[in-house]
Parts: C-alpha cells; sequence; structure tokens
C-alpha cells in the first residue's frame, strides 16, 4: 500500500472513531464568526441608524472569550474524572439552547437588545468553553501517537472550513433580515446532534492508546488509575514548557483572534463598505483553501517533524506566529477602493479591483499557517503531560488562551475608539503583543526533550506496577 493511500485510510479511521468530537467542534465553528461577518448589521440590529459601535460589540465578543475561559476550567476538572462523551452531550445541549433563545431577543431597543444579545452568548460560550478539554481528552484515549498530528490537522481544516462556510449562510440570512430564523435553524441542529452523541457515542478507555501502556490496558480487568498527587503536579504540570505553553497563550491568541474582529470592521465600514456576502465570498474563495491545502499538508508535515524531534513543532508554531503578524499587519496597509454600499454589494465590482485579489492571496497565506498553531500545540501538551491530567492542562491553557484572545478584542476595539477609527495603528499595536508569544516558544526548546523523557520515565514505571498487578 502506497504512503497515500495509508494517509487516506488514516483520515477515515480518525473520522470514524473521533465523528462526534467532529460533530461539536464544526457546529461550534459554524457559528463562531456570526459576530464578525455581520459586525454592522448586529450593531444595527441593537442600535438602528447609528454608527458602528465597535466598544459594544468587542466587548460583547470578549465577554464570551471570558465565559468561555471559566467553563473551560470546570469541565477540564470533570473530564479528567467522568465520562467525556456524556459532558459532551450537556454542553452540546446548552449551545444549542444559547442559539435557540438569541432568535427571541427583541430588536431595536439600544443597550436593551445588547444585553439580551449577550445573555445568549455567554451561555452558549459557557457551553463551548468545554469544548476543546473534552475532545483533547478523548482524542488522547481514542487515537495513537502516530495518527494526532493529522487529527488535529484535519479537525482543524474542517474547522475553518466549517467556519468559512457558516460566515456565508449567517451573511446570507442577515443580510435578507432572517437573522431570528438563523438563530433558530441553528439551535435545533445542535439539540439534535447532543441526542446523536447520547444515543450513539462510545466512552475510551482511559490511556488505552497510549504507546507505553496500551499493551497491558488491553485486559479490560485493568484500568489506569492513577491520580494526580503533590509531587506529580510539581515535576510534570509545573515542568518549564507547561508553564511557558501557558503563559504565551495570552499573547499568541491575541495574534489569531484579534485579525478576524479587526479585518472584517475594516473592510466593512466606511469608505470601503464591502457588504458581509462579498466578504463571506472572498473568504471562501481564498480563505477556504488556503485553509484546506495549509492544514491538511501541514499535519503530515508536522507528523514527520515531529517525530524526529519535538522540538520541531515548537520551531512550526513561531514561524506560524510570524508569518500570521506579517501578513494581517500587511492587510490593513492595502489601497482598498472607497465604495458606496450599493458597490459593497456588488460582487463584479469588487473583484474588479486587483488590489481584491491581492487582499484574497493574503487570506489565502494567512489562512493556510494559521493551523499550525492548532495542529502542533495539543500533540506538544499531550507529550509532556500525565493521562490523568490532560483535560486538566486543555482547561488550564485554554482559560489564560481565551483570556488573551478576550482581552485583546476588547483593548482592539477600545484602541479604535482612542485613535479615532485608525485601524492600522490599532491592527500593529494588537497584533504585536501576539509575537511575545512565538518568541516564548522558542525558548521552552532548552526544556521540552527533558519534560517529555521525564513522562516516559514515569509512564513505564506504571506500566511494570500494572503487569505485576496482573500476574498477580
Amino acid at each position: 500500500m502506497t504512503e497515500k493511500a495509508k494517509t487516506k485510510v488514516g483520515f477515515r479511521k480518525i473520522l470514524k472513531k473521533l465523528w462526534q468530537s467532529f460533530l461539536i467542534f464544526n457546529n461550534y465553528a459554524f457559528t463562531i464568526s456570526t459576530l464578525f461577518i455581520n459586525i454592522v448589521i448586529i450593531s444595527n440590529i441593537m442600535w438602528p441608524g447609528e454608527e458602528l459601535h465597535a466598544a459594544e460589540l468587542a466587548f460583547l465578543s470578549g465577554s464570551a472569550m471570558y465565559s468561555m475561559a471559566l467553563s473551560g476550567i470546570l469541565f477540564g476538572y470533570l473530564a479528567d474524572k467522568y465520562s467525556r462523551t456524556k459532558l459532551m452531550v450537556i454542553s452540546q445541549l446548552i449551545f444549542g439552547m444559547g442559539l435557540f433563545l438569541n432568535g427571541f431577543v427583541p430588536s431595536g431597543l439600544g443597550l436593551t437588545t445588547f444585553s439580551y444579545f449577550l445573555i445568549s452568548n455567554l451561555l452558549r460560550s459557557f457551553a463551548s468553553g468545554g469544548f476543546q478539554p473534552l475532545i483533547n481528552s478523548y482524542a488522547y484515549d481514542s487515537t495513537e501517537e502516530s495518527e494526532r498530528s493529522q487529527f488535529f490537522g484535519l479537525l482543524q481544516a474542517l474547522f475553518q472550513v466549517f467556519q468559512i462556510l457558516g460566515m456565508l449562510f449567517s451573511a446570507i440570512l442577515f443580510e435578507l433580515s432572517l437573522w431570528r430564523e438563523y438563530f433558530w435553524i441553528l439551535g435545533t441542529i445542535a439539540f439534535l446532534f447532543g441526542i446523536l452523541i447520547l444515543l450513539k457515542a462510545r466512552e475510551p478507555k482511559r490511556a488505552g492508546t497510549h504507546s507505553i501502556l496500551k499493551d497491558v490496558l488491553k485486559d479490560d480487568n485493568i484500568k489506569y488509575e492513577y491520580k494526580l498527587t503533590r509531587e506529580t503536579i510539581r515535576s510534570t504540570i509545573l515542568a518549564p514548557t507547561n508553564i511557558i505553553a501557558f503563559i504565551e497563550g495570552i499573547f499568541t491568541t491575541i495574534l489569531i483572534a484579534v485579525p478576524d474582529f479587526l479585518l472584517i470592521a475594516y473592510i466593512q465600514s466606511g469608505p470601503y463598505n464591502i457588504s458581509p456576502l462579498v466578504t463571506s465570498i472572498l473568504l471562501i474563495l481564498f480563505g477556504l483553501p488556503g485553509a484546506l491545502f495549509g492544514s491538511l499538508a501541514f499535519a503530515k508535515i508536522s507528523d514527520k517533524l515531529g517525530q524526529r524531534n519535538i522540538k520541531n513543532r515548537v520551531y512550526m508554531i513561531t514561524f506560524s506566529c510570524a508569518i500570521i503578524f506579517g501578513l494581517f499587519t500587511a492587510y490593513f496597509f492595502l489601497p482598498l477602493p472607497y465604495l458606496t454600499h450599493a458597490e459593497g454589494l456588488n460582487i463584479a465590482i469588487v473583484f474588479a479591483f486587483p488590489v481584491t485579489w491581492g487582499a484574497g492571496l493574503i487570506i489565502f497565506f494567512a489562512r493556510g499557517v494559521l493551523g499550525l498553531w492548532n495542529i502542533n500545540q495539543p500533540p506538544i501538551l499531550q507529550a509532556i503531560n500525565l493521562p490523568e491530567a490532560q483535560a486538566k492542562i486543555t482547561s488550564l491553557n485554554q482559560f489564560l488562551e481565551l483570556i488573551g484572545s478576550g482581552t485583546g478584542t476588547i483593548l482592539a476595539g477600545s484602541l479604535l475608539i482612542l485613535f479615532n477609527g485608525n485601524f492600522q495603528l490599532t491592527a500593529t499595536i494588537t497584533m504585536s503583543l501576539g509575537i511575545i508569544g512565538g518568541l516564548m516558544w522558542l525558548v521552552s526548546t532548552l526544556w521540552i526533550n527533558k519534560d517529555v523523557e521525564r513522562i516516559s520515565l514515569i509512564l513505564k514505571e506504571r506500566g511494570k506496577e500494572m503487569n505485576n498487578q496482573q500476574e498477580k
């Protein structure tokens, strides 16, 4: 069988084993950009006829990230003790409720409408805060080490695909004033997904696929029941690479989250006035191919280089940070055409300008490298932590990342007001903070191999202990 054929079989195998992870994550991806792509329309739903309320919309987004950060800690703690499958069902049903209720929000009442949007948004962000810890913990116990980069690569590729398709779907419905129907439809679908997971999904055995432990854990009578102790917390969770991963997340996520908020607000505001629908088409034509090609191609490369030395994963994350910073910063200095609202709705007019194609190429390459961080960080964290800490580590890391992401979005909205709508200066300042994260990852190469070896030695010792128990 050729290498290409093996890869295809691997992806099918991953989809079959982890279908519920793809289900909840892509359902979330479909809705994640609703606010950003329709920012001007949503502002008008709240404050009809007024200019864009950037600070309020930034707070709406940032507070949701804070909610996700806090709920992630709760779900991470629960995921290391209880069934990940049942927790997925609970989080998915709450997520659907948040979407469905958003369809009943009264419009045109200013802060009152804003408050109802805020409550609905906080409800579904609380639910979605559990998705990443649950998925990472479930994936750790469902995949072989050689499959994990392919899993995260495929997950990231499909996430970006559904994110962009969700942009288009929401842009069409919001443009047609069918935003209530949008929330009702997706809320109903989310509920149905939760019920499907409840009926069909199965719970994997903890640590059952780890290369060191999988042989001994084939025995149904033997279970991995180790718990974190003061000593293992000190020696593993507080290891240098973990500490760096926690801190860098605050900065790196600013680099990843801010462009979506600023870029879309930038091109949809005057004097450019590109409509949400045309914005979605631009992202589909350029962002979608870039996301697919980059995530799937880099997943294979990450596997090969990561097997040689885990430091290579760190280098790829740093490379991704530098390229994203350069490309997205350059975007805000493009000489975009001044358009009327009618011209911004006309696809032919928008794409008649050569600079639009230049902007599209930037989106293509930026989306292509965007997945490198999400492809390589989870395998690094899994390699330097024990099985009983996987969800906790993911949730702690997510907590700080979302704090950074939420703070970055709120900061961007505030700076726009401070600098009188100067997107160029705002983007340069906020995204410069993200470079700190890439530099911190480079520092982690001083300790990462030692931290990986420490985990291997602990698990080898535990494997012997469980073997001895089996013989007795």
